[in-house]
């Protein structure tokens, strides 16, 4: 018999309901889906300068994290506006902060109070089921949603998504998280590589969805986190955000699938945002996803099936901050490394990634970097991420008379402003990000920073560039309204009809320079930024919600793009509008 994601959930809670015991809220160590509307909250918060030692460089947080800056925000609660404590007031009875009504459809020792029928249409907070004792809390709810899309050109299309969660935490120290869905396409085409829903991101990162045109894609994220006192382990699959950036996450974004990561980690104070001063280190081993080979060794994107052949493929990482309330510092280094097993050396969680590199045949993919945030006035928040990808120091500046550069001069970067005003409900971002020709590129295609052969370090290909602008307004739910321009600009390589690489100007991850059999470059070894195919592409978003009661929400998101392009026209419509009405936790 297959088993549905929610089947799974209700068996793991009976399992977990054996373990008996209860904890203490505050103390919950599970993360939050980084999806959570909290964490732009906080973000706002942030540049507003209510947190002293607070850090949204890596997400998701802890659930005791999320509470203890919530806890601040209370506090210091004369830096808000009405609207921004009506807010926080929500999230306070949403995480437990202050009590609020409960209600479940399965009762438990702790909670019996039956949702059907007289409490659905309440504000009460809902669960499937709800249960707290002295050393265990775990909570389930249902994941259930209604997306309609159009846009221009006749599409169409209509989504449905069932699923359900359970996290929680047993004896304040073991987290736990388990979320599965599955999206089913009732109309709309997803067949072709033009289809208008494989323009969606977040269903074309699937691998069933991309290679198959299902109708319906499953999902799935856990995790397991130990934490105790100033030292913490985890493992599991989950969406990151990585990087010091508003709308740029230059380290790990959500373009690709989630990653399956083991990690390590200490940090002092333990858990206080109002503390002045803060320090942590974090090493990180990813396993990532490689290109498939076909049967001659081959890499193949479209293999797929029971004998496929997927080489290792990982990532190690390491980071150490320093925070205060003037804002954060931290440097950063990671290294890629495919074709062999779990290689010991970057294994060990305190060491130098690139001279470990250097001394195994210089194979890997390594990259150094610092990523920064400052608050030099109240209400004024500057964020930004550094990274050498690869560097000649002996090429630096010897072309630039002419307008080109050496190629394996690799740099990305954004820098970006946020200006949150003490009192009034509104922020406004001003973003830039770069990332220069063949950045993120190895020689060997497996090591380039990619999972399943899509670019994780940010949403920027290389040779492009992109300035963002946005202003959110947090009338007083927990959903803002946010209006975001966006200019990119791309220098693309150019292909024949067959797909077949025309002209490399290092505006593709999965191509670096080519050479030849004597190991002679094919490709000019000098390049100009944005060279190449341009791409100039032109977006206004108007996205927000509302939630109607509590848990069920009604997201809407209007965009406008336009696209401009030398040698091919842009299958891309001009106008998208989507409403998504939802039945879930957040």
């Amino acid at each position: 018999m297959k088993s549905t994601p929610l089947g799974t959930l209700l068996i793991v809670l009976v399992c977990l309901l054996g373990l008996a015991a209860a904890s203490n809220l505050n103390a919950q160590v599970e993360h939050v889906p980084v999806a959570h509307p909290v964490y732009d909250f906080l973000m706002h918060a942030e540049a507003r300068g209510v947190f002293s030692n607070f850090s949204s460089t890596a997400l998701p947080l802890q659930r005791k994290e999320i509470i203890a800056a919530l806890e601040v925000m209370r506090r210091r609660d004369t830096l808000l506006s009405g609207a921004e404590q009506s807010t926080l007031a929500g999230f306070e009875r949403e995480f437990r902060i202050t009590s609020a009504p409960r209600a479940i459809v399965f009762s438990t020792p702790s909670d019996s109070a039956q949702l059907f029928f007289s409490r659905l249409l309440t504000n009460d907070e809902k669960f499937l089921a709800f249960y707290t004792s002295t050393a265990v809390t775990v909570t389930v709810t249902p994941l259930l949603s209604v997306d309609a899309r159009a846009a221009s050109g006749n599409n169409r299309a209509l989504l449905g998504t069932y699923g359900g969660r359970i996290f929680g935490t047993i004896d304040n120290t073991l987290g736990f998280f388990l979320q599965g869905s599955s999206t089913g396409v009732f109309v709309g085409n997803t067949e072709g590589d033009s289809a208008f829903l494989k323009q969606d991101p977040q269903l074309f990162k699937n691998p069933t969805f991309r290679l198959y045109n299902p109708r319906f894609i499953n999902f799935a994220e856990s995790h397991v986190r130990f934490d105790h006192r100033w030292f913490y382990a985890g493992v599991g699959r989950e969406t990151r955000l990585i990087g010091s950036g508003y709308m740029t996450r230059g380290i790990m974004s959500d373009n690709s699938i989630s990653a399956d990561a083991f990690m390590l980690g200490a940090r002092f104070p333990e858990n206080n945002p109002a503390s002045e001063t803060g320090f942590e280190y974090r090493f990180t081993h990813f396993s990532l996803l490689a290109e498939p080979l076909d049967l001659n060794g081959n890499i193949n994107p479209r293999s797929a099936g029971a004998e496929t052949i997927v080489p290792p493929k990982f990532m190690a990482y390491h980071r150490a901050a320093v925070r205060g309330a003037w804002g954060e510092a931290s440097i950063w280094e990671s290294v890629v490394y495919s074709n062999r097993g779990l290689e010991l050396a970057y294994m060990t969680p305190f060491s130098f990634l690139k001279g470990t590199s250097d001394n195994l045949r210089d194979r890997d993919n390594a990259a150094l970097g610092v990523d920064a945030t400052l608050r030099p006035l109240a209400g004024v928040q500057i964020k930004g991420t550094f990274m050498l990808d690869d560097i000649e120091f002996g090429r630096l500046g010897k072309d630039s008379a002419t307008g080109r550069f050496w190629w394996q001069n690799k740099i990305a970067w954004n820098l970006g402003v946020m200006l949150s005003p003490s009192g009034i409900p509104l922020d406004a971002t001003l973003e830039y990000a770069m990332v220069t020709p063949y950045a993120y590129t190895h020689f060997s295609r497996q090591n380039a920073m990619t999972q399943d052969g899509i670019l994780f370090a940010g949403n920027l290909q290389p040779n492009s560039d992109e300035i963002k602008a946005q202003v959110r307004y947090f009338w007083g739910g927990r959903y803002p309204l946010s209006l975001t321009a966006a200019y990119r600009r791309y220098g693309r390589n150019t292909y024949d009809a067959q797909g077949r690489l025309l002209s490399n100007v290092g505006g593709d991850v999965l191509y670096t320079i080519r050479r030849d059999s004597a190991f002679n470059p094919i490709d000019r070894t000098t390049v100009m930024f944005l060279e190449g195919d341009r791409e100039d592409r032109f977006m206004l978003t108007l996205a927000g919600g509302l939630e109607l009661i509590r848990h069920v929400n009604l997201q809407f998101l209007y965009r406008y793009t336009k696209v401009t392009t030398m040698q091919a026209p842009s299958a891309l419509p001009e106008h998208y509008i989507g409403f998504t009405l939802r039945f879930e936790d957040f």
